[in-house]
């Protein structure tokens, strides 16, 4: 639901269509779609299938999208020690968003160690999957055992064929609506506006 917050107090603009329409300067406030604590059990609950999935492999590298799908990877990589006490490697990858071709991607990882690693590509949010397929175009050069990808909020809006493994929740959204990640302080919570 849509809320508009006012010296009334709080508006759902879903129940009252008239006031949205015929206000013009009616600013609606961002709806919190996952707190902290919500935000922590999705991640808890994709550490989980990460092991189930990749039992037995040998190494497994979170690849976390700068900037808050960085934190995320490194949020998930701890969780997966908690669970089963093994070390994963979490590294950035940056990407040029805006022209991902003209400038080449990032990452800390030495060309020669990629070599039977599965990699999981973690980011908070897919509208298009655009990035994710950037991201997916540059480690595909590498002798990877496998790729994996990992979404916090998947929004469904798919224009390139990436679907992502591991997803904390899937929303239906509009094109003009916008999901936010936030992170404050190692707490993550996300909005909709």
């Amino acid at each position: 639901m849509t809320y508009f917050h006012s010296l009334c107090g709080k508006v759902n603009l879903n129940a009252r269509k008239d006031l949205y329409f015929h206000s013009p300067k009616l600013k609606i406030m961002p709806e919190e779609i996952l707190n902290s604590k919500k935000v922590q059990q999705k991640i808890s609950r994709i550490a989980l299938e990460i092991i189930e999935r990749n039992h037995g492999e040998e190494r497994v590298v979170l690849v976390g999208i700068e900037s808050t799908g960085f934190v995320l990877a490194l949020q998930i990589a701890k969780i997966l020690e908690s669970f089963n006490g093994k070390k994963y490697d979490c590294v950035p990858v940056k990407i040029h968003k805006p022209a991902p071709l003209e400038i080449p991607i990032q990452t800390d990882i030495p060309d020669d160690g990629y070599k039977g690693v599965v990699i999981i590509l973690v980011d908070d949010v897919q509208n298009s999957g655009r990035t994710m397929a950037y991201a997916l175009r540059h480690f595909l050069q590498f002798p990877v055992k496998a790729i994996q990808t990992c979404i916090l909020v998947d929004r469904r809006h798919n224009s390139f064929p990436v679907r992502a493994d591991y997803v904390g929740l899937s929303l239906s959204t509009t094109l003009k609506e916008h999901v936010n990640v936030s992170v404050n302080n190692g707490n993550f919570s996300v909005t909709l506006a």
